[in-house]
């Protein structure tokens, strides 16, 4: 029994970007179909990952992005997991794309001609080649022979000029299919358009450039992601009716992408309701905007404007998109729905048909069916414990699940076999079971390639980690660098020691947990696990999979273990440079405040001409000047700072005499920290030093300045007097 084949069928796809703040979950189980000549519509909010589903179909994700899981069929061939040479032929050739901003999307340093020109190039039609090949040997045939024939100089060269001419054409192809496109997409004057640049098109002259590229090749399937942004009215209309219009003329399947609910009231078939990277209802257009049954539908079709009704109040949807680093454990648009039950909070909904065509994931449908009647108890318990948790399709897969994958399909064959032998099935249900085992034989294949992009990805990620580490490091330092120079003029020694001692650099914690014993420790599980699999018969399939799963995890445990320890070095050496640095800086700047701040009393007591009368009055105004905000140590001496310096290199020499000895990993880790927080000790209390030192030289000198300065304007005041002259400040 043959089964209708989709244009693209997409199953259970899963993308997540590994970055340093978090994984995020972009696309979480999506499924869906299209077939030829049918429009489905994917709208939802920006950032709800509907661009990124376009990306993982055309497999053009860049790092960290990545495809945990899933199936992207196109034609019935899997797309995920083949060569980049096979994708680059379906590229521009079978599956299309176009891309929100044309604008970047071009490339601003080559003409509009060469661009298009170049997808035809990269794909060229064989029928096409084919009838030019075929023109091109005839006239090569007619010619060799009118030569061999000794026919007339004349009609040998008009059959020359022939052959020059079919195979100028071959040649000129990509140029005139060039000129067809353009004039299909409604772009005037072509061929002097051709010769121009990006620069010199309209935005709405560029989305029609982006879909001749798309349609040049004449695609199967076309992605159109936000085909009408950042474009007018007028120009809109067009674009879509351009759309609507190559499709009924190409036959080809299209996937509009857009927040617009306008374009897909107007253009689509069908529509999938996207957020926070998950299908939240799917359904014809008629059923989706007459009959919405998910909260998130309901609101974003409320939030639209009518042109019937001018006094009616819109109606947003209120709170803020969900957090992708953390996706609630439920349903992801819980926190922001107004009918959220305790249900909705615990566990997702998988999707219940409304009707054959449409389908939603709410629990308040279910509901709202229960108080109809529509659904027993017995239903909604079924509906219920079908739900899983939010985050639970990211369990990564297992050998277990490739084991199961392979019994389904041993068990499959060896039925079909039975019964083809037994006789006793008509063709058909021969036919379904020999489906069945190419159906059990694809999921053994797909565990198999999910397991292996599972480890690559581990291992990707595990290369990746040292850079997330370091990019989030200068991230931070460059923060602490920015707030103690915003803070050292007026700083105080007590509240910049206490931030200091907890500085964090990382986003990342130092678990002191993992140190080089624990390291020790999983590596000899790992290898001590390793060694079992030696004396295991490989025909017994269940034992080899328990022991290859325990040498999966102890080798992850002893790997994440070893990345922690690195982790854990790299941020505590980090860490003390970045305390000597910022000690340093502060010390520098709390100096250059001492000096501002006294040079500045001294120009205003010299500009103002300011004296004292007496001693007291002048002695009273040195002590209560504020040199600095700084609590300077005076009983700090240079005999403490160097001892302070011994005692950090006696630890230092401590951690060799360990080392020497053998001593054991923990020992050695704990001498590392005591040394560590002793460096710190001398570091911030030399810092201290040189500001004291610098604060008393500068002290002396603002005190003999000042004092000089008040007798010489002592000195001039009684002249002036004397004069019986008057002082005018001067």
């Amino acid at each position: 029994m043959a089964k209708h084949e989709h244009l693209l069928e997409v199953k259970d796809l899963y993308t997540s970007f590994n970055i340093p703040a978090g994984e995020v979950r972009s696309v979480n189980g999506v499924s869906f179909t299209v077939d030829r000549g049918e429009v489905l519509g994917i709208v939802g909010e920006s950032g709800s990952g509907k661009s990124v589903t376009a990306y993982s179909i055309m497999q053009i994700l860049q790092n960290p992005g990545r495809i945990v899981s899933g199936s992207i069929k196109f034609k019935g061939q899997e797309l995920i997991g083949l060569p980049h040479h096979q994708l680059q032929k379906i590229r521009g050739d079978k599956i299309a794309i176009i891309f929100q901003d044309p604008m970047s999307s071009l490339n601003p340093v080559y003409t509009i001609g060469n661009q298009i020109m170049e997808a035809i190039k990269l794909h060229p039609n064989p029928n096409v080649m084919e009838i030019f090949d075929h023109v091109i040997k005839e006239k090569e045939e007619k010619y060799k022979e009118a030569i061999k024939a000794k026919k007339s100089v004349k009609e040998i060269k008009q059959l020359k000029e022939e052959v020059k001419i079919a195979k100028h054409k071959k040649a000129n192809y990509p140029h005139e299919r060039a000129l067809e496109m353009m004039k299909l997409v409604g772009i005037n004057e072509p061929e002097k358009r051709l010769k121009q640049y990006p620069f010199e098109f309209s935005g709405g002259m560029l989305q029609r450039i982006m879909i001749a590229m798309a349609l040049v090749c004449e695609p199967d399937l076309l992605i159109a992601d936000e085909p009408t942004t950042a474009l007018d009215v007028t120009i809109q209309a067009q674009i879509l009716e351009l759309l609507k219009n190559i499709q009924n003329k190409m036959g080809t399947g299209i996937i509009i992408i857009t927040h617009d609910l306008g374009v897909v009231a107007q253009l689509c078939d069908r529509v999938n309701v996207m957020y926070a990277g998950r299908l939240v209802e799917k359904g014809s257009v008629r059923e989706i905007f007459y009959n919405p049954r998910h909260e998130y539908t309901k609101g974003l079709l409320t939030s639209i404007p009518k042109a019937n009704d001018e006094k009616e109040r819109l109606i947003p949807i209120e709170g803020n998109p969900v957090d992708v680093f953390c996706l609630p454990r439920g349903c992801s648009f819980a926190p922001r729905c107004k009918n959220c039950m305790k249900v909705c909070l615990k566990k997702y909904p998988t999707h219940i048909n409304v009707s054959k065509t449409h389908t939603t994931a709410c629990f308040k449908y279910v509901l709202d069916m229960y108080k109809k009647g529509k659904f027993t108890n017995k239903d909604v318990k079924n509906i219920v414990g079908s739900s899983y948790l939010g985050n639970a399709a990211f369990t990564p897969i297992s050998r277990f699940d490739v084991l199961d994958a392979l019994n389904d399909y041993k068990i499959a064959q060896g039925r079909y076999k039975k019964n083809k032998e037994e006789g006793k099935l008509s063709n058909e249900e021969l036919e379904l079971l020999k489906y069945k085992i190419k159906d059990t034989r694809n999921n053994y294949k797909r565990a198999k390639r999910d397991l292996s992009i599972s480890n690559k990805n581990r291992k990707l990620s595990r290369k990746e980690r040292p850079s997330m580490v370091k990019g989030d490091m200068v991230k931070h330092i460059r923060e602490a660098k920015k707030r103690v120079k915003e803070s050292s003029d007026n700083v105080i020694k007590k509240d910049l020691y206490r931030y200091l001692r907890n500085l964090k650099i990382s986003s990342y914690e130092i678990d002191f947990k993992y140190h080089r014993e624990f390291v020790a420790i999983a590596k000899e599980e790992y290898l001590i696990a390793r060694s079992f699999i030696k004396g295991i018969d490989k025909d017994d399939r269940i034992t080899r999979t328990k022991v290859l799963s325990e040498i999966d995890a102890k080798q992850r445990a002893y790997e994440d273990a070893e990345d922690k320890y690195n982790r854990n070095s790299t941020l505590i050496s980090k860490l003390l440079e970045t305390r000597e640095k910022l000690i340093k800086l502060n010390t520098k700047r709390v100096k250059k405040a001492i000096k501002e701040n006294t040079v500045n009393a001294y120009k205003e007591f010299k500009g103002k001409h300011l004296y004292f009368d007496k001693e007291e009055e002048l002695n009273e105004y040195l002590g209560s000047f504020e040199y600095t905000k700084w609590d300077c140590d005076i009983s700090l001496t240079r005999q403490n700072i160097n001892s302070l310096k011994r005692i950090a290199d006696v630890n230092e020499r401590k951690i060799h005499t360990l080392r020497d000895r053998h001593a054991t990993n923990k020992e050695i880790d704990d001498a590392i920290n005591t040394k560590n927080a002793s460096l710190y000790e001398y570091w911030f209390k030399r810092g201290d030093y040189e500001i004291t030192q610098y604060y008393k030289m500068r002290k002396a000198i603002f005190v003999r300045q000042i004092r000089r300065l008040n007798q010489i304007n002592k000195h001039k005041r009684r002249v002036i007097f004397r004069e019986g002259g008057k002082d005018n400040g001067k």
